[in-house]
């Protein structure tokens, strides 16, 4: 149902309440006042339910907002059409989001990283951190926020603020995000609904329920409570091979000499671990300087996850003046995750024989057969376990006509537990495999033909290779397909070569205390003020099995690390033959989504693998498998910011026209404390405590500490300007930081110490609490033309001024002392003979970055039925921003992009909606992106890693089957998109390729 407006300009109390959001019951004594305003003014709103109102909604605070802002709201409980908060956000202007098994992970916005983002939940600053796959992260030790935790059923409005102005918290260069739960007064009298849902997967083929319901009440916006809840589970499989980075083989180094680039031999810095062999026409001058995957292999997730979300929202307006709020939310992520890998170990080996490889102009090894190979299968299980929990009380008073007073206390705490990370594997040594990343090139050919010559011959033309493993066979064998496989499955082949185990633990907690005012000078001038006090801790423990033997007497190490030491048991122990099974055989099925070549020796079929339970039992009593705290990882970090800020906020009429706008300063006082373990009380080894004087200690060890303390005065101005009835103007100008993320902020370092394997000798320094944070001046313009009803046509330009952070490495060459003193063993090496590279983050000058948004959003109303039912939102954001850096390989200044910023996306959705039911495709893009540079593997040159572009299509429909009750219909990823990882910034070679499938869910919607 629709009424013609006679203008679009609203008040911002009318907009607030039109947006049904946190007005406390003062907001019913105003909505009566406003109503009558209303009709004075002759002013008639569009009131149109369903998804077309949702952004109606948004559109009219977008444009009663100063600076700017976009808004998401849902048109009740339970309707954010998304698997999780995450992906609601990739439709907004300039979001563009991080996924992990086919969801939203983490989001970034105007293409700075996720680490820029301040999300608050009610207000409030909020962290939140889960677990993901090595590829994607790992466990979460940044401050970006993992909104995969969070079921979007549990929030009715996201407001993601672009600019900065003084009242809002300090943090976000990007950009501000806050997610609004649901509280009793945004409906009337008692209100229930329900979603419940099928959920299916067609990789894992596993069918899941998700299924949210709330309850509410309202006595006459006196007093209300609600209660919600949100449950999922079920299983995503993600699927296709991954190279684990490539390396260049480099015979020809010479410890100190020259990179390539300046006229050298060197491809590397550092002396490399992995060498092929010479074997006939393979010389170590045509095999100098040609790269080769590490591990090639095929790969397969799957991911059983389980969501569950709930709030609980009290309200409470004893007189029209006084409103109070007291949101209560839990969500908890659990996990399990088990993987399977079948590949080849090529990394870190020396003695590996090249017998016919092909390679392409830019001297990739594409297709390639070798002998006296390692056929690795693994099996591993993760577990990890995220709890979220905040309570925040907040608080509207209206002292009297002029003043206003609010309040937030709020308490949040956010753990994230990794039981295990357990990974089993069965080696087949001696083998003889081949890989082809040309699909015109059969393995098994190159298997059959040993002693080939170089052939310059080859295409990189696939991400899925073909594999042909000859396990445990040497060369010169003519093997059909078929005895290949039989080699494959033949379990005598194989022995158990790896176990390991590992956990983890990050116990995060904050707490915030804000009072602001608002004092009304008159109808044009309002001031605001306030203070605020936040902290927030955080500690993080790893544990590994991957120390060596100890002499506590003499505190020297010696032996194999432990995960490794079940190679050194009697053969009759650890043969093959007792822990294999599979793929088939375990229930998980492989090539369902991924196109496996048919050329390939490996399917799901004539994959061995280790059968995790029996190597449970084999093992886990076993003392090599003890997962032993590493010291070293160890950290405590508390940040303590107290805040003030004034601003002053206007309204005028400048030529017949209002120009809305704030001018104001924010003191931010910052003290940083870091905590690392004191080496001097653990031993060599790492893992052991309780040396000397820490025996003293209740744990053995007790911490270093170090404190900073900084302040930063952040001015902002923003405007807006109705420069027509139907155009509106927006200039915005601000210093903003953000904090360095939190594993950069302690004091610990990371080592790798030389031996007879690695020679490397390298030495990672915490930058500690003195790091200073990113700052930023930024300014954004922009122009907005609301041409018709539900309508826009908008754009954008922002430019940003940003310090960075960057690691400086220096060699040196430490005492023994020193080394004693960094808790670093040597064994018996003399410590005058190493020299270390030696890292640390440092702060940076700052560089330039500027980007531009455009946005259009109409209903086609005008046109004939039935198409004036249809509806389009789109917009396209473009950003340059690039960093001069210097590759340590080649010694080449490059221009880079930043780090996780998409030069361009785009959204497109389109829609259909009558009374009884509504369709619509949503369309995301994300252009490529640099996700990391990596310069921290000198012994593979190999320089950043990335993700080529992604789109995402999406489909929603509803059915309204009575007034109070919908069948809808939701595709995830329609078009089957792939999440494809490459790497080398010179030559981008494939690092993974994964399907997560498509996702789909029927469902009931109801309310009463």
């Amino acid at each position: 149902m629709t009424t013609s407006k006679q203008t679009f300009k609203l008040s911002s109390l009318m907009t607030s309440l039109l947006l049904s959001g946190v007005m406390g019951s003062y907001a019913a004594n105003a909505q009566e006042q406003q109503n009558n305003a209303v009709e004075d003014d002759g002013i008639e709103i569009i009131q149109v339910k369903g998804y077309r109102g949702s952004i109606n909604a948004a559109l009219m605070s977008k444009r009663e907002a100063v600076g700017t802002r976009e808004t998401i709201i849902a048109e009740d409980i339970g309707k954010f059409p998304d698997l999780n908060v995450a992906d609601s956000l990739a439709r907004v202007p300039g979001i563009s989001i991080e996924e992990d098994a086919g969801e939203g992970r983490q989001i970034t916005i105007r293409g700075l990283g996720s680490r820029f983002v301040k999300t608050t939940i009610n207000g409030m600053e909020s962290a939140s951190a889960g677990a993901a796959t090595d590829a994607a992260g790992g466990s979460n030790t940044s401050r970006a926020f993992d909104y995969n935790v969070f079921a979007s059923e549990l929030f009715t409005q996201i407001d993601i603020d672009k600019t900065v102005s003084a009242e809002r918290e300090d943090g976000g260069i990007s950009g501000n995000v806050n997610l609004q739960t649901a509280r009793p007064f945004q409906y009337e009298g008692f209100k229930g609904s329900y979603n419940v849902n099928a959920r299916y997967n067609d990789i894992s083929e596993d069918v899941s329920p998700r299924v949210s319901f709330m309850l509410s009440n309202n006595w006459d916006n006196k007093f209300g409570v609600l209660a919600s809840v949100a449950y999922s589970d079920g299983t995503v499989q993600s699927e296709g091979s991954s190279t684990v980075r490539w390396t260049v083989n480099n015979p020809n180094y010479v410890d100190g000499g020259s990179p390539v680039g300046q006229g050298g031999t060197n491809y590397l810095s550092a002396a490399p671990k992995t060498i092929l062999l010479e074997n006939g026409n393979y010389t170590n001058d045509n095999l100098d300087g040609l790269y080769l995957p590490r591990i090639p292999r095929y790969s397969i997730f799957s991911k059983e996850q389980k969501r569950l979300g709930a709030t609980v929202a009290f309200q409470y307006a004893p007189t029209d003046n006084l409103s109070m709020n007291l949101d209560i939310l839990h969500a908890e992520l659990d996990t399990t995750m088990d993987e399977y890998q079948y590949s080849v170990l090529l990394r870190d080996q020396k003695n590996i024989v090249p017998e016919n490889i092909y390679t392409d102009p830019n001297n990739t090894i594409v297709a390639g057969a070798f002998s006296n190979a390692i056929i690795r299968s693994e099996a591993r299980q993760d577990s990890s376990e995220s709890n979220f929990d905040q309570v925040s009380f907040t608080g509207d008073w209206y002292i009297n006509d002029r003043l206003k007073m609010s309040f937030l206390v709020g308490k949040g705490k956010s753990d994230l537990d990794v039981p295990y990370l357990r990974t089993f594997a069965l080696d087949a040594e001696g083998s003889t495999v081949a890989y082809s990343y040309d699909s015109n090139i059969d393995p098994l050919s190159l298997i059959n033909n040993p002693g080939g010559e170089a052939i310059g011959s080859a295409q990189l033309n696939t991400t899925m290779p073909s594999f042909a493993f000859a396990a445990g066979q040497a060369p010169g064998n003519a093997f059909t397909k078929e005895q290949l496989q039989n080699t494959m499955l033949d379990a005598s082949n194989y022995s158990a070569g790896l176990v390991r185990n590992r956990a983890q633990t990050i116990e995060s907690e904050n707490s915030t205390i804000k009072l602001d005012f608002a004092y009304e000078l008159n109808d044009e001038y309002t001031v605001k003020f306030g203070v605020g006090q936040r902290s927030f801790e955080t500690e993080q423990h790893d544990f590994r099995n991957a120390w060596k033997n100890l002499d506590i007497e003499t505190n020297k190490t010696s032996g194999k690390s432990a995960e490794t030491q079940v190679i050194d048991l009697d053969a009759d122990q650890i043969a093959g033959d007792l822990f294999s099974t599979t793929l088939n055989e375990t229930g998980i099925h492989f090539g369902n989504n991924a196109s496996v070549p048919s050329t390939s020796t490996l399917f799901g079929s004539t994959w061995l693998t280790p059968d995790y339970n029996a190597m449970m039992d084999a093992f886990s009593n076993a003392a090599f498998f003890e997962a032993k705290e590493e010291y070293k990882r160890a950290y405590y970090i508390k940040e303590e910011v107290n805040t003030a800020y004034l601003q002053l906020n206007f309204r005028k009429d400048i030529f017949n026209s209002e120009l809305r706008g704030n001018l104001g300063l924010r003191y931010v006082d910052n003290k940083n404390t870091s905590r690392i373990v004191n080496l001097d009380y653990i031993y060599k080894d790492g893992y052991t405590a309780g040396k000397g004087d820490g025996a003293n200690f209740e744990n053995g060890y007790g911490w270093r500490e170090s404190i900073s303390t900084g302040d930063e005065w952040l001015p902002s101005l923003n405007l807006a300007y109705d420069i027509t009835e139907d155009l509106v103007g927006r200039f915005s100008y601000s210093h903003a930081i953000t904090r360095p993320k939190l594993s950069d902020l302690r004091s610990s370092i990371s080592v790798n110490t030389p031996d007879e394997q690695d020679p490397t000798a390298t030495i990672k320094r915490g930058a500690g609490p003195s790091l200073e944070p990113y700052k930023a001046k930024q300014y954004d313009i922009g122009l907005e033309w609301y041409f018709a009803d539900e309508s826009l046509v908008a754009g954008s330009v922002f430019f940003k001024n940003i310090t960075g952070i960057s690691s400086e490495s220096s060699d040196e060459v430490l005492s023994q002392a020193e080394l004693d003193r960094l808790g670093i063993d040597i064994g018996d090496m003399n410590a005058e003979d190493i020299t270390w590279t030696v890292t640390q983050l440092t702060n940076t000058d700052a560089e330039d970055m500027w980007g531009a948004e455009f946005i259009y959003q109409q209903p086609f109303t005008f046109l004939p039925e039935p198409f004036n039912n249809l509806g389009i939102q789109a917009n396209y954001t473009y950003i340059d921003y690039t960093r001069d850096i210097e590759d340590p390989f080649y010694g080449n200044s490059l221009s880079l992009v930043e780090e996780e910023t998409s030069k361009n996306t785009y959204n497109l959705t389109v829609y259909y909606e009558v009374d009884n039911w509504s369709a619509r495709f949503s369309y995301n893009y994300r252009g490529g992106y640099n996700k990391q540079y990596l310069d921290e593997y000198k012994d593979e040159s190999t320089f950043v890693r990335g993700y080529d572009d992604k789109a995402k299509l999406n489909f929603s429909a509803r059915y309204e089957l009575t007034e109070n009750m919908s069948l809808s219909f939701e595709a995830v990823n329609l078009t089957d998109e792939k999440q494809e990882m490459w790497n080398d910034i010179y030559t981008p070679r494939p690092y993974e390729s994964l399907s997560s499938g498509r996702q789909f869910l029927v469902g009931l919607r109801g309310s009463f």
